[in-house]
């Protein structure tokens, strides 16, 4: 084989010249996979954060639901007619 400046490289050359090409790009992959890992963390806290507030408000509608029972039974009990809408 020949380089461009006509030099001869071995083939034990040219293997090392390869595999210096394939542990570059595994690096490269493994810093962009890096990257990819950080921000899927943050989704997950993100996700967390949104379960945590969903669990909250999904809690408050059981009370109101709780309480438009005892107002329903209160007006029942005091015989207040039905408001027209």
């Amino acid at each position: 084989m020949a380089k461009k400046n006509g030099k001869k490289i071995t083939i034990d050359q040219l293997a090392i010249i390869i595999n210096d090409g394939f542990n570059g790009q595994t690096d490269y992959l493994k810093e962009q996979f890096g990257q990819v890992n950080k921000r899927f963390e943050q989704v997950d806290k993100r996700f967390d954060a949104i379960e945590k507030d969903v669990k909250y408000i999904k809690g408050n509608l059981t009370g109101v639901a709780e309480l438009e029972k005892d107002v329903e039974y209160i007006k029942n009990t005091l015989n207040i007619p039905e408001l027209k809408k």
